[in-house]
């Protein structure tokens, strides 16, 4: 009988994302500078980094990272037309770039022959295709993605609803993620144990209260299993 369940996040987690990272931040400097922004990509790195760094973007994703981005550049309202002008790019860098991170399968494999999986992730369902192109997606026990469930991380409720229904004790549970407001704050806040993987540009984030500091800390995936061995 498995003795734990294990959340995963997505993206940054058990995806790779640095290809997609690197492709999103080209197309947004280059429609920023088309509208008639002045800025290298240096400066523009910076920026972005600051906003992460920062909690700018609150608990949410590209879309509010790019309007960050936009209005201290450009004057209000571009923020808009860039949204519409990049939401292509960002579609087919998701579908074409995404891959599984490095040690991701062995990672999986290994897992779950003692561990039960799931995943809860604030990704749409084309981040799952790595996971189906590898044949590793039937070994998680349910997917908790926003258009499965209508409800994003941060929701304390999402944590519930996965715990309810896994079957498993709180304590018996742990969320693997790279964002300290996302995926470490809510799952710590209900009292479950966390795994926060720092190898994310969400590295930059440093907790701002006790519920985002996590069980364990690992700077690669492949440090998991040890881990929860010693866990178990």
């Amino acid at each position: 009988m498995k003795k734990l369940f294990l959340f995963f996040d997505l993206g940054q987690t058990l995806l790779d994302e640095s290809k997609f990272i690197n492709f999103f931040d080209q197309k947004l400097l280059e429609l920023i500078n088309g509208f008639g922004g002045r800025i290298d990509w240096r400066n523009y790195i910076t920026l972005r980094n600051n906003i992460i760094k920062n909690r700018m973007i609150g608990n949410g994703g590209l879309e509010e990272l790019i309007t960050n981005i936009t209005r201290l550049i450009l004057p209000k309202g571009y923020d808009k037309i860039i949204i519409k002008k990049i939401n292509p790019f960002i579609s087919y860098g998701k579908r074409e770039l995404f891959c599984l991170n490095n040690g991701a399968k062995k990672v999986i494999e290994t897992l779950s022959n003692y561990c039960e999986l799931g995943i809860i992730s604030n990704q749409t369902e084309e981040a799952l295709e790595p996971l189906i192109k590898a044949n590793l997606l039937s070994l998680f026990r349910r997917i908790f993605i926003p258009s499965k469930i209508k409800m994003n991380k941060p929701d304390e409720k999402l944590f519930l609803n996965a715990i309810e229904w896994s079957g498993f004790p709180v304590s018996k549970c742990l969320m693997i993620g790279d964002r300290l407001d996302v995926d470490i704050f809510p799952a710590n806040k209900i009292g479950m144990k966390t795994i926060r993987i720092i190898d994310s540009i969400f590295n930059l984030q440093s907790p701002i209260n006790k519920y985002e500091i996590p069980t364990y800390t690992v700077k690669k995936l492949d440090e998991i299993p040890i881990i929860i061995k010693d866990i178990l």
